[in-house]
Formats: structure tokens, sequence, C-alpha cells
């Protein structure tokens, strides 16, 4: 008891170790600050040389006195340093971790402190590759940076003029319509097809194992090599499909090529890959429940309908909405098998959102709506999901 008292005790204050501590954690709060003030210096004049100081104040000097003779200001290009810009973020990144790190070691023990620093190259990583980005998304919502241009400039809210209360908005509301049809479809075939398919499934035989694994497969194949055989199968009258339903006299659709049925043809492979992996995490789920439930339930004389209705469904509650926030997630951000089956159309009938950011982004190159586009999207994504954990804290039960 006495070694297990030593080692959760806090550090006794006016020990060696704790000014040590405390030395260490002062170092690391003033060269923290000092790197990272040097960062925002070079993200400011877009340079990592000390030396280049001069050259810049001699840049904003004759742009000055340029603009007090033609009137024409100076352009983003000529003031910040692109690349530049993204090395001082990586600075200034670092100085911010060592900055915690003095945070954090003041008053904690090594041993807490040691936990602290095997997660530092992880936050970095966060900070760098998903935090930064998003925020670097706001700032050229607010730019005019276009491609076929050399520089840009801030103009404000501009951007979200366009997309609100221009012609931005027609598409912005033709794509949320798209993609939220698209979404529904998603998740009500996988959620639905995957549990009637677990409950098909939920056998211990050989024969059944072939079965679950055949169904799922899909799901392992690249979304663009499924998505050129799917091409294959719904071209028209050429296709494999419509040549199965000519076998009973019917005449199927040109698939791909009408708007009425575009995005049926892309819902097609999207069942067919999604199925396999809501069936396996059903059926993961329902081995977990335990079988004196149903005994109990089959003495009370309770059928198979009822043991459904009211136990394996209840029991599935957090799985379900577990497979309902990812699939809604990730039938928004559909790209792949749009852009590869159909590429947005016909007439803008497969036109969902990512597809409509990439051509903003790589077709008009308009990178400044892109990102004002993303940044909603973003919005909408984040509000259904804070909605969605807050209905499941009040209604899903995940102590059962």
């Amino acid at each position: 008891m006495s070694v297990f008292a030593n080692q959760i005790s806090p550090v006794k204050k006016g020990t060696g170790t704790e000014n040590g501590h405390k030395q260490l954690s002062i170092i690391f709060y003033i060269v923290g600050a000092l790197i990272t003030l040097y960062g925002v210096f070079c993200y400011l004049i877009g340079d990592l040389q000390w030396g280049a100081f001069a050259e810049r104040v001699a840049v904003y000097k004759d742009a000055y006195n340029r603009f007090l003779e033609t009137g024409k200001a100076m352009t983003f290009a000529e003031g910040f340093g692109y690349y530049t810009i993204k090395f001082s973020v990586v600075i200034i990144l670092l100085g911010l971790l060592l900055i915690l790190n003095g945070n954090m070691m003041h008053g904690q023990r090594w041993a807490r402190y040691k936990d602290f620093i095997c997660v530092m190259p992880a936050l970095f990583c966060l900070a760098l590759f998903v935090y930064y980005p998003l925020l670097d998304l706001v700032r050229i919502s607010f730019t005019n940076w276009n491609l076929l241009k050399d520089d840009y400039k801030f103009v404000g809210i501009k951007n979200y003029k366009w997309l609100f209360d221009g012609s931005g908005w027609k598409n912005l509301k033709n794509t949320l319509i798209v993609t939220l049809r698209y979404t529904f479809w998603e998740v009500l075939f996988s959620l639905a097809g995957g549990l009637l398919l677990a409950l098909l499934f939920n056998r211990m035989t050989r024969y059944f194992n072939a079965l679950r694994a055949l169904t799922f497969m899909p799901k392992y194949i690249a979304t663009a090599t499924s998505a050129i055989i799917f091409v294959w199968m719904l071209n028209g009258p050429h296709g494999f499909i419509n040549w199965v339903l000519s076998l009973f006299k019917i005449a199927g659709p040109d698939w791909l090529a009408d708007a009425k049925y575009a995005l049926s043809g892309v819902l097609m492979l999207t069942f067919w890959r999604s199925v396999g992996y809501a069936m396996m995490i059903y059926l993961s789920a329902m081995k977990g429940i335990p079988q004196d439930y149903y005994e109990a339930a089959s003495i009370d004389g309770a059928d198979g309908v009822h043991c459904f209705r009211y136990i394996t469904l209840p029991m599935l509650a957090p799985t379900t909405l577990f497979l309902l926030v990812t699939t809604f997630i990730s039938s928004m951000k559909v790209f792949q098998s749009v852009d590869v089956m159909t590429s947005g159309g016909p007439h803008d009938a497969t036109m969902v959102m990512v597809q409509w950011v990439y051509n903003l982004s790589f077709k008009d190159f308009r990178i400044d709506r892109a990102a004002s586009a993303s940044l909603v999207f973003f919005v909408i994504l984040l509000g259904f999901t804070v909605l969605t954990m807050r209905y499941s804290n009040k209604s899903v039960n995940y102590d059962q």
C-alpha cells in the first residue's frame, strides 16, 4: 500500500524534482513564446529569414508610394509569400506545443507528463493536417482567389453573397437536394438491408459463413473500380442489367444518360458496396445480446416477431445510431462513384455537394467560391452530428 500511495501522491512542494519541473516548464514557456512570435512574424512578412525583413519593408514602401501615385493597392501575392506562410504555420504550431508542454509540466508528476509526450506527435499532426486547413479554408473564403490569376486579395463576404443571394444559390439548393436524396436512400437501404441480412445470416454454419464473406467482399473493392464495372452494367441497351430485363420482356431505361434514372444507377453501386458492411456490424452486435433474454421471452410465450420487436431492436439501438451517423456523413461526402459514373450529370441530376465543390475548384478555377461552399457544407454536417448526439443521449441506452 505504501508503494502504491507513493506512486499516486503528488510531488511534494519544495523538493528538487518539483523545482526542476518548474524550471523546465518556464524554459518551455519562454522558448515556445519566442518561437510562436517568430512564426507569427514570418506569417506576416511571408518569409522565414530575418534578413528578408528589410526587403519586405522595401516592398511595402514601394507599394505605398505606388498607391500614392497611381491609387493601385498592393495585391495579396505581393504582400505575403504563399508557400512561406505554410512553413510559418508549422513554426507557430511547434511554439504552441512547447507552451502546452510547459503548462502540462507545471505541477504534474513525471509519470503523467510522459503519457502526454506520447500523444504530442498525434496532436501536432491533427493540428497541422486537420485543424489548420479548416482555418485556412475560412481565410480563403474571404478572398477572390482564382487559379487563372496570379494574385488575390481580401473581398469580405462577397463569396457568401454570391452563394446565398446570387447565382450560386440555385446551384447550392439543387446540390443539397440531390445530396439529401442520395443520403436518404443510402441510409435506408444500408441500415434496413444490413439488418435483414444480419438476421438471415445469424447462423454459425460453413455455408452461411461463405455467404457472409461474399456479401461483405464488395467493401474491399475500390470505389473507382466498382464504378467502372457498373458503368458497363448500366450502359443503356448494351448493359448487362438491361439485357437481363429484356429476357423478361422489360425495356430498361438508359440508366446513366437519363436524368430520371441517373441517381438510381449510382445508388445501385452504393447499395451493393455498403449493405455488407452494415450487415457485419449488426451481426457483431447481435452476437453480444445475451441469450437469456430470448429464453425468458420464449418461456412467456413470445414468438420470433415479438422477440425481434422488444429485444433485438432495442438492444441494437446503439449500433443503429453508430451506423446512422457514419453512413450519413459518408453518403453526404460521396464523390468517387458520382465522378466516375456521371460527373454530376445529366443536367445536374447527380450533382452532389462534393462534386460541385470539385467543379468550382478545378473546372471553374474559383477556389474562393469552393471554400465558401465547403464551409457551409461543413456547418451542415456538424449541425446534424450535434443534433443526433443530443437525441441519442436521451433516447439510446448504452448500458443495455
